[in-house]
């Protein structure tokens, strides 16, 4: 460590700049590869459906083995990514993803197709830690929100093109042929290998010593520190995320259900997340200008006001408000993630790993509840109390100032 911060002290300040814009373009290109494949299995399912012979209960489970792995493997891959210095995991984990995508159309049986959504969900699992802590420590403290929205909006784009690259895959190729696509990614990584720095040469100098003194940490330690001291964050995050993906998994169902094409809910659905990248970048400016947790209760209270009406509603208005309120939602992703990493600036990764990663493996696990009360109640009225969940947070937020100004 020693001779990392020599590095750091020698190298001019413009130097250390351009390394940390180098950063930020490098980790979120690989962002984009990262998330261009996980939303790629809804695209797949129908193939793995009539390939396999299953049920919708059994082809649904997919999705939910997805967000399990992704609770379990986060936190030890944030906690691991801290102790590193080298990006190893920002640089490989997306070809454990891709391959886990890629190979899905091929399956011979159910287990294989748990199999490669588990190395899926283990490949975004061990990126996202480190790709955000890397992203943080290049922000500072002066650009963290900026930093930290673009990194959101370059993984949110691939997000939005991930079905769209994935039934190009299939009508370009054929399902037989869709693992080939693995190998233009590993030439794409293998460059991006000699562009991204490693944790010290970024780092600043002050900051070395706050993460040697929680090197020597257990996981469990670890973790259960970071954990004490996000848990608001953690929850808002879980509603939040909860909240979009919910909307995210249903709403070609809507529109499907109300006359419109299989094609029509597809692009409904791009065009939600779409916006979503765009808001990241707004909410992470805002936050710079008006404060965070101004930014988290306006924007949460304010989605119910375009996602409520949109579920009532059909037609051109209904898909501008869906997609209104989900950008409301998305604002608001980068800002919680920006006070974690102020938190908790010694542990970067592992903040994310609970704030980002876990919150987002409970959001895929709370479709199946949404489905149940769907089939029990209607999709409509189901993605009604869906949308107003939002208002927790902010009720939630208002409660907390309120102990805190009484001194309770």
């Amino acid at each position: 460590m020693k001779s990392a911060e020599c590095k750091r002290g020698s190298a001019a300040p413009g130097a250390v700049e351009s390394l940390r814009f180098r950063a930020l373009v490098s980790v979120s290109f690989m962002h984009f590869l990262n998330d261009l494949h996980p939303t790629m299995l809804p695209a797949f399912l129908p193939v793995i459906v009539e390939r396999l012979s299953l049920s919708l209960g059994r082809a649904g489970f997919l999705s939910t083995a997805f967000g399990m792995v992704n609770i379990m493997v986060q936190p030890l891959a944030g906690y691991l990514a801290d102790r590193r210095d080298a990006p190893t995991f920002a640089l490989w984990a997306p070809f454990f993803t891709a391959a886990g995508a890629c190979l899905l159309p091929v399956a011979p049986n159910y287990g294989a197709a748990l199999l490669f959504v588990a190395v899926m969900a283990c490949g975004t699992a061990g990126f996202h830690p480190q790709g955000h802590g890397i992203t943080g420590i290049a922000g500072g403290s002066s650009r963290l929100g900026v930093y930290l929205a673009i990194f959101a909006s370059a993984g949110t784009l691939g997000a939005a093109l991930s079905p769209l690259y994935g039934v190009f895959l299939l009508s370009a190729a054929g399902p037989s042929f869709v693992p080939l696509a693995l190998l233009p990614l590993l030439v794409l990584i293998l460059a991006a290998r000699h562009f991204l720095p490693s944790r010290s040469m970024i780092l600043p100098p002050t900051a070395g010593a706050a993460s040697d003194a929680r090197g020597s940490e257990s996981f469990f330690k670890s973790t259960g520190r970071v954990l004490g001291i996000c848990l608001p964050l953690v929850v808002i995050s879980i509603v939040r995320d909860a909240t979009s993906q919910g909307i995210r998994v249903f709403l070609p169902m809507l529109v499907t259900s109300r006359g419109g094409s299989l094609e029509m809910g597809g692009s409904v659905l791009f065009a939600f997340t779409v916006a979503g990248s765009a808001a990241n970048l707004a909410g992470g400016r805002l936050a710079d200008m008006f404060g965070k947790e101004r930014v988290i209760t306006a924007m949460l209270a304010l989605s119910p006001v375009f996602l409520l009406p949109a579920v009532l509603m059909d037609g051109l208005v209904s898909v501008a408000l869906f997609v209104l309120g989900g950008a409301c939602i998305a604002a608001t992703s980068p800002v919680t993630l920006a006070m974690a990493q102020e938190y908790v600036p010694g542990s970067r990764s592992s903040a994310s790993s609970l704030v980002m990663g876990v919150s987002w493996g409970f959001a895929n696990i709370a479709a199946s509840p949404i489905g149940v009360l769907a089939d029990n109640i209607g999709l409509a009225p189901a993605l009604a109390v869906v949308s107003l969940s939002p208002l927790l947070v902010v009720g939630y937020i208002a409660f907390s100032k309120f102990v805190l100004k009484r001194g309770l």
